[in-house]
Parts: C-alpha cells; sequence; structure tokens
C-alpha cells in the first residue's frame, strides 16, 4: 500500500461502516454514492464469501452490461481467487439458471427449452397468457407491449414458484446472490429476487445509488430502495468519494452533506480556492503563474450557459490556451428519455460509439439479434445527418420522425414527438455535434449538465450560477465540485467568499483556512 493511499485510507469517513458490511451475516443492502468505490466493496465481499464456503455450494454475481461482468471477474481473479463462481448479466442469469433448464418441469412438455428471445412486434402482447401461448406456438420468449411490465422476470418467478426442482437447484447451489446497480430495477426484478430470498433463503447482497437512476424510461422502478424497508436485510450507506481529495470531499460535506462534515479536518487547504477577481482571463493567468493551476494536468472549466462557455473558450484561444467548447443540447433539457436521445445522437455522430456501446448505455442485452436491431433502424440516420437537417426538407423531416418512430416502437421506448423534435433540432446543428463525440482534449469549457458523470483532475466554475438558497442550483453546485479529483476553483463573482464565511461561521467555524483558500486578484 502506498503511503499516499495508507493515508487517504486512514481519513475514510465510512470506514468502519466498510469494515461492517464485509464481516456482517446475512442478506445486505448498501447504498453508493458516485466515487464511493461501490464494485470494490462488492468485490471485497464476493472474496470473504466464497473463501468461508466450505461445501459444493456457490454465488453468482449479476450485473446490467457484459462490461461489469468483466469487470467484476478480473477484479476478482487479480486478488488470485481461483473458486469458481457465476457472473452473468440479469437477463442471462434467468435464462439459462431459471427460465430454460426448468420451463418444461414448470409449465409441461408443450413448452420447449430451445426456445428463440425476440424482440418482434409479433412477439409481443399486452398479458401473461398471451406471451406464453406466443411462447408454446412460436416457441419465441417475447415482449411486453408496455415497457413498464417485465414478461421474463415474470416468467422466472413463475416457474420457481412451480417447479420444485427448480427451487431445490438453487437452494442447493447458491449461498447468494450480489446484484449490482439495483436502481435500474424494475419490479418484476424486484419481485423475483425478493422471492428468492424470502421464500428459498437464499442471501443477496444489494448495492446501488438511486441518485444515478438512468433507466426510469424503460421501466426501472422510481425510488426501489424504499421498498427494503420491511424487508428483514442489513442496510448500509457508503458516502466517501474516493474519486476527489479528501479536502474537496469535506468541503461538499459542509455545503450539502453536514452531518458527515469532518469537524476535525485542520489541514490548511488549498484544494479548495475562492478567487475573487473580475477579469477571468488576468485570473486564468495568474493562477497558472502561481501554481494553483497545472497546465499538464486535465483542466474543464464549467459555465452553465452556451454563450458564456463560448466566450470562455474563444478568449481563453486568443491567449494561447487551446480550449475545446463542449456546449449543452437540447436533449439535455432533462426531457424524459434525455438517455435514450444521447445515445441515438453518440451512435449517429461518433464513428467509434459502437452498436454494442449504445446496448450497454441503455442497459440492453449485448446480443447479436439486439445489435443487429440497433444498426438496422438507426444506420439510415447517418445518412441524413450529413446532409444538414432542415425543417424546411419535409421529406427529410418525414423521413427523419419515421425513422425514430420506428426505433421507439421496436425498443418500448415512449419516445414523444416533442423529444424527437429536439433530436431533430440538435442533429441539424453542427456546432452541437463535439457533445457527442468522445474527446481526449486536455482543456474543455462545458455546462454542468453536460459534466453528469464525468470526473476530471482540475475544475473552475462560477459562483454567479450557484445560489446555495435554491435547490436545483445547490444540486448542480454539488455535481460541480465533485466532478473534481484535485482542485476545485470558484470565481468569486458574486459574493461567493462571504456566503460562505457566513455559514461557516454560523457552524461555529470561525477560521475558514481548513475549508478554503482566498485569493484576491482585484487588487492585484
Amino acid at each position: 500500500m502506498s503511503k499516499e493511499f495508507g493515508a487517504k485510507y486512514m481519513n475514510i469517513i465510512d470506514k468502519s461502516v466498510r469494515e461492517d458490511i464485509i464481516q456482517t451475516k446475512g442478506s445486505i443492502v448498501v447504498s453508493a454514492s458516485a466515487g464511493s468505490g461501490k464494485t470494490t466493496i462488492m468485490v471485497r465481499k464476493i472474496l470473504k464469501v466464497l473463501s468461508e464456503i466450505k461445501d459444493h455450494k456457490t454465488l453468482a454475481a449479476i450485473t446490467f452490461t457484459v462490461k461489469a461482468t468483466q469487470e467484476i471477474k478480473r477484479k476478482v481473479n487479480n486478488k488470485g481467487e481461483n473458486k469458481e463462481f457465476v457472473v452473468m448479466t440479469n437477463d442471462s442469469f434467468v435464462e439459462h439458471e431459471i427460465i430454460r433448464p426448468f420451463l418444461m418441469d414448470a409449465f409441461g412438455k408443450k413448452y420447449k427449452n430451445d426456445f428463440l428471445i425476440s424482440y418482434e412486434n409479433s412477439c409481443k402482447s399486452n398479458s401473461f397468457e398471451l406471451s406464453m401461448e406466443i411462447l408454446e406456438k412460436q416457441n419465441k420468449l417475447g415482449t411486453y407491449n408496455a415497457p413498464f411490465n417485465n414478461f421474463k422476470f415474470q416468467l422466472a418467478k413463475k416457474v420457481l414458484e412451480r417447479s420444485e426442482a427448480a427451487r431445490e437447484y438453487f437452494k442447493s447451489k447458491y449461498l447468494m446472490l450480489f446484484l449490482d446497480e439495483y436502481q435500474d430495477s424494475d419490479i418484476d426484478m424486484h419481485e423475483l429476487f425478493m422471492y428468492i430470498k424470502n421464500k428459498l433463503n437464499i442471501e443477496l447482497f444489494i448495492v446501488g445509488d438511486e441518485k444515478q437512476a438512468i433507466y426510469l424510461w424503460r421501466g426501472a422502478q422510481k425510488n426501489i430502495f424504499k421498498l427494503f424497508e420491511n424487508e428483514k436485510m442489513h442496510k448500509y450507506e457508503l458516502i466517501h468519494n474516493f474519486r476527489s481529495h479528501e479536502e474537496i470531499v469535506n468541503y461538499a460535506h459542509f455545503l450539502h452533506d453536514y452531518p458527515n462534515f469532518n469537524h476535525n479536518y485542520t489541514t490548511s487547504v488549498n484544494r479548495i480556492v475562492h478567487c475573487k477577481t473580475k477579469d477571468f482571463i488576468d485570473s486564468f493567468v495568474k493562477l497558472v503563474d502561481s501554481g494553483e493551476l497545472d497546465l499538464s494536468r486535465s483542466i474543464t472549466i464549467i459555465a452553465n450557459r452556451n454563450n458564456h462557455a463560448q466566450q470562455i473558450a474563444n478568449n481563453l484561444n486568443e491567449s494561447k490556451y487551446s480550449f475545446t467548447f463542449i456546449p449543452k443540447t437540447p436533449i439535455d433539457e432533462s426531457t424524459e428519455n434525455s438517455v435514450v436521445l444521447r445515445a441515438i445522437a453518440c451512435f449517429v455522430l461518433d464513428e467509434n460509439y459502437s452498436a454494442y456501446d449504445m446496448a450497454e448505455n441503455l442497459g440492453l442485452e449485448q446480443i447479436p439479434s439486439v445489435i443487429n436491431r440497433i444498426e438496422i433502424f438507426l444506420n439510415p440516420l447517418k445518412n441524413l445527418v450529413p446532409l444538414e437537417l432542415n425543417k424546411t426538407k419535409k421529406d427529410v423531416r418525414k423521413n427523419f420522425f419515421d425513422i425514430v418512430n420506428k426505433f421507439s416502437l421496436k425498443f418500448n421506448v415512449d419516445i414523444k414527438d416533442t423529444e424527437i423534435e429536439l433530436l431533430l433540432k440538435t442533429l441539424s446543428n453542427k456546432s452541437l455535434h463535439i457533445s457527442f463525440i468522445q474527446s481526449s482534449e486536455l482543456y474543455k469549457v462545458m455546462t454542468v449538465f453536460g459534466s453528469k458523470g464525468l470526473e476530471f483532475s482540475q475544475v473552475i466554475s462560477f459562483s454567479r450560477y450557484y445560489n446555495l438558497e435554491n435547490e436545483g442550483e445547490k444540486n448542480n453546485h454539488y455535481v460541480f465540485v465533485t466532478r473534481a479529483e484535485k482542485k476545485v476553483i470558484i470565481i468569486d463573482d458574486h459574493n461567493y467568499n462571504e456566503i460562505i464565511t457566513k455559514k461557516a461561521n454560523e457552524k461555529g467555524i470561525l477560521n475558514t483556512n481548513s475549508l478554503f483558500k482566498s485569493i484576491n486578484h482585484i487588487n492585484c
């Protein structure tokens, strides 16, 4: 263990919680915030459980994406654990461990276990009974028309309920199931796993973060962690952010999670800087010259209005700093299906963004039939975009709407015409295309909306965007601060320093040196 990591580990504010998670017996629910190392804690628990198994039983790690299964396998294998365990996606697990082996035992020999998985319209229905009829007569396991019901998981639960052999198989094979990214589960998935826990007495280890639920558009159960309130499970919360330096984490706690603020943190900080200035470009140069900013590391400037962000990028480029402007786009305006619309835009515009990437980002099965459908339905859009989609060209416009509507219908996504209009507006504007093309640029200017889910070494933003009495702006402030790994610089153009100092004094903190470093460039 390196000295730097060792020191950081000693200051983990939820260290005791992490140890409790590893040592606790029984079913566990872990609510894990962004950057809190949820995969690491899951792997540690897997290794602990595997080391304690003395009989023929094993465990299963169940995730939403193939990429996640590979990551778990790699991390467990890197720890030298040679015991076999099951790692599958959710869909693969219920298909190959429940439905195919025990379908005939549960429902009779008229149902075959060599059925095909089908997403064709002819195999969609509005009820369990009709879907079973399709499975019997066409030997195809289809889906529902509505995205908020999950036939495959309903069927898996029915198979377990009706097949004693299936139940005995599960009880004899599995000691524990590990369920990742649980915030993206739908109600039918949840009911299946609760049946496995409550009826088959198989322990569950569940981890996720409701703040990161991105699949609500396709049926993920909103506020799913509230469903555990009446379940007999140990409940834990991980809050320590490994992404950001502990000074940044503590600052975020002070403003956004005060019960976890460390009053005993006495180190004079230099990771949080309040910079009073009237000329941002002049201050940027001074911050570089003084060593406050490190040009060898990534720098991201967050400005929440496109015109301001564009102006900053232009002015910095004129000053010989090469910054790329990443604009906010119409589909980032918190539309219901913004995740889907962004995935479509990435597929159309970024030549390195494949159908496999899209399937992974949308939580779809990464199997040939799904990949093929994505390509068949969306490749035609790639031929439209270079023509600079123009609203006055009615035939092009109609074709665009038809393509997206067919994709929407095929994948059970209720993309509204108003949302297709926003996608059309976005793809029609070449200046917005850069927002959907993966960039390795070291220096960027973007909005807080575009920064969500990303991380950067050094982050700069402007106090004018963060009225801490406004819930929405306060949440955006949290996103901005927690994007940074090494340094946060707040350009104080709205009495920010005074506001934070006042809040600190109200909490009994008279010396703010343990919270932030103050620089005044106005009088320089």
